[in-house]
């Protein structure tokens, strides 16, 4: 009964992410993606619960199927909110999502697509995943390495933060608002396209 009850909390969640509305604008040559909180589940299973990115990606790839100039990462940075291969580096369906929203720009070029999150540690402890910011950082331009503009920064969870941030903080990342405010004071990210 217990397990039942776990399994169906966990299921609460990831209706709740999966019902979140999902807008791409077209607005003036750029495309914006704003993803809420949906999520994604391995592949797309016909007749079988699947995440939001799944049904939109079988349902809308001709709207997906396109690079994005702008995308505000889903769910504060979690690794199930962006379909990716959690770094496993093989080929699915989540990594073909990737590469058609976010192409990695070929060799010498730098993107000019833009990505930010809204995040904070605090209530999940691997939320942010700092493998998948790194991973998106790959395919954006405006990232930025925060190793620097932290060192005097003291955690509230310092256990947690040496665990799921340190690590990747001289590595670039997309905008971030939680590191943002530590170094400009503000819990905003301004986005310009020109």
């Amino acid at each position: 009964m217990q397990s039942n009850a776990l399994a169906f909390a966990e299921l609460g969640g990831t209706l709740k992410n999966n019902s979140s509305i999902v807008l791409l604008i077209e607005w003036n040559k750029k495309r914006l993606l704003f993803v809420g909180d949906a999520e994604w589940h391995g592949d797309f299973k016909e007749g079988k619960m699947n995440g939001s990115w799944n049904v939109m990606w079988n349902e809308r790839q001709d709207l997906l199927g396109k690079a994005v100039d702008f995308l505000k990462i889903g769910h504060h940075g979690s690794e199930n909110s962006t379909p990716w291969d959690m770094g496993k580096g093989k080929p699915s369906e989540a990594t073909a999502i990737l590469d058609a929203i976010l192409p990695v720009p070929a060799a010498g070029h730098q993107s000019k697509a833009i990505a930010v999150v809204s995040t904070e540690r605090g209530k999940y402890r691997t939320i942010p995943r700092g493998l998948l910011m790194t991973e998106i950082a790959r395919r954006v331009g405006d990232t930025r390495i925060y190793k620097a503009d932290l060192k005097d920064f003291k955690p509230k969870d310092p256990v947690d933060f040496d665990t799921y941030e340190r690590e990747w903080l001289d590595k670039a990342q997309p905008l971030r608002t939680d590191f943002e405010r530590i170094r400009e004071g503000k819990g905003f990210i301004d986005v310009a396209f020109s």
